[in-house]
């Protein structure tokens, strides 16, 4: 009897240990979930308060690989709500580790939010390659439902380019027919839905047809305002495309109530290269309204978001470019090691062997070549009238300067060729000197012989290419007085702006500007 009462007893214990800790479990896995929700919903709005809970959740020593995977992910799109690509991108490129853990369209989420980073970055080769990446491993899904979502996202990306490009009725055009196509993708996602009409508002906005964008961009400021926890990205795309209506239709008073809402919407996120984007549009604003004032002060907010935005996207920019390195290191790795498997599988066809090998090496030329091309797109797009630094010649007299100090100074000269202080009015050779903490004699001298030009032909140069690159990427910019430009760049009158533009670029201001509207014209015909 006692006997059976001692297995009765553990028996009872069994049950309940058990019990106990299946509710432990279930427990534990409520909690993670819950906090994982709380990331998605603080992440626009609170982004450090999210990214501590997904830092705390990945500290966990019982978290699954499948959570590791979307907590991950959640943790890129915070860093890039903070501005902070960098991170972002490392996040992103490190899901390649849980990739088997990924369900496709997580899968294609991370893909697109790489895309929408890289084409951040101006690296627009590279993330076109990655859509047509994209739409080459996951066009031929079984599953319909994620066909129609990617095929949605997808066409959302493909027209960014456009709009980037400047081929506004293609993008309209393309936009409209998958809005009907994709109803139930766009219904489900409700965040690709305020894209869409984003998008295609700022597609109408170039094309100048400012009551259709005017109506779309309201609609998703008023879907914004309705939702519990605020989009706050879409809504600042919205108020800056309301606000650059505004200003073009001259109710410059309505663009700065607009501008001031944006600029304290995006105060809980500290994004960088959000609030320079503000600011410098405020900036333009409040140079119609002749508000000199309220121009100081935000002006010098902007000239310190520059430096600081110019630092963090050269940071993402090496980032990105040491991730793709070893994505491509990572591809090559596969396929040698599947060329590895063909040669001990089918030993006999030795010749098959080498005819892969053969392709293999030409497959690793062709993608240093391909490397090269981006570095030297980018390089291409950046070019100006300052050109490449020359080579010195040769001089009789002793050269005073130290290498490492003339090259140190060169190094500054890119950063701030890179940067836009050079349309500052007081820009001098001796205040730039204070700021290189040099000498003007050392500057002038280094100038003269790496560029074969004075200091004023420098600056000079730097400013019309400045103002030439905007007339050409920005249609607005053609729509402003000659005087306007001329300020905008740093000159101190009207006159002496179209001196020097004619005298750099071979033709006067009005005459650029009309040609450029010209070949506008026939494109938009063609």
């Amino acid at each position: 009897m006692k006997y059976h009462n001692e297995i009765f007893t553990y028996f009872l214990y069994t049950i309940f240990f058990v019990f106990f800790s299946n509710a432990i479990h279930s427990q534990s896995l409520l909690n993670k979930q819950y906090l994982s929700n709380d990331i998605e919903h603080l992440l626009n709005s609170k982004p450090d308060q999210a990214l501590k809970i997904a830092q705390h959740l990945l500290s966990k020593t019982n978290i699954t690989n499948n959570e590791k995977a979307k907590i991950n992910f959640l943790i890129s799109k915070t860093y890039k709500v903070k501005g902070d690509y960098s991170s972002a991108l490392n996040f992103l490129y490190e899901e390649k580790n849980y990739e088997a853990y990924l369900s496709q369209e997580q899968k294609i989420n991370i893909e697109i939010e790489k895309i929408r980073l890289l084409r951040e970055l101006s690296l627009t080769n590279e993330a076109k390659m990655t859509l047509q990446s994209l739409e080459d491993n996951f066009s031929s899904s079984s599953n319909e439902v994620v066909r129609s979502y990617l095929k949605a996202v997808i066409t959302l990306e493909k027209t960014q380019f456009l709009l980037n490009e400047g081929q506004l009725n293609k993008g309209i055009t393309l936009l409209n027919k998958q809005i009907i196509d994709s109803k139930n993708a766009l219904v489900t996602h409700q965040d690709l839905q305020l894209n869409y009409s984003i998008t295609l508002a700022q597609l109408y906005l170039q094309k100048k047809e400012f009551n259709q964008a005017q109506n779309l961009f309201k609609e998703v400021i008023a879907v914004t305002n309705k939702q519990k926890e605020t989009p706050i990205f879409a809504k600042i795309d919205a108020l800056l495309g309301l606000a650059t209506i505004y200003f073009l239709k001259q109710e410059h008073h309505k663009a700065a109530a607009i501008y001031n809402e944006a600029l304290m919407v995006s105060q809980t996120l500290n994004n960088v290269f959000l609030k320079e984007k503000i600011i410098a549009q405020q900036n333009v604003n409040y140079l119609a309204l002749k508000d000199a004032s309220n121009y100081q002060l935000t002006n010098i907010t902007s000239i310190e978001n520059q430096l600081r935005s110019e630092i963090l996207e050269q940071e993402a920019i090496n980032t990105a470019y040491n991730l793709v390195a070893e994505k491509y290191n990572d591809n090559l790795l596969a396929q040698m090691a599947y060329y590895y498997r063909i040669f001990y599988i089918v030993l006999g066809l030795f010749l098959v062997i080498i005819l892969a090998c053969v392709f293999y090496y030409w497959k690793v030329i062709q993608t240093k070549i391909h490397l090269n091309e981006i570095i030297k797109y980018i390089e291409i797009t950046r070019s100006n009238f300052i050109g490449q630094v020359h080579e010195k010649k040769q001089d009789s007299k002793k050269n005073v300067i130290l290498k490492e100090t003339e090259e140190l100074i060169l190094n500054k000269l890119k950063r701030f060729e890179n940067s836009k202080r050079f349309n500052n009015k007081d820009i001098s050779l001796s205040v730039l000197a204070g700021q290189f903490d040099t000498n003007t004699k050392y500057l002038s001298e280094i100038i003269n012989s790496n560029y074969d030009m004075n200091f004023n032909t420098y600056i000079n140069k730097l400013r019309i290419n400045y103002i030439v690159e905007k007339l050409k990427v920005d249609p607005n910019f053609m729509n402003y007085k000659i005087s306007y430009l001329a300020e905008n760049c740093g000159f101190s009158s009207h006159s002496s702006f179209a001196t020097i533009f004619k005298s750099i670029t071979g033709i006067s201001p009005g005459k650029f500007i009309e040609l450029l509207n010209s070949e506008n014209e026939n494109k938009l015909v063609s």
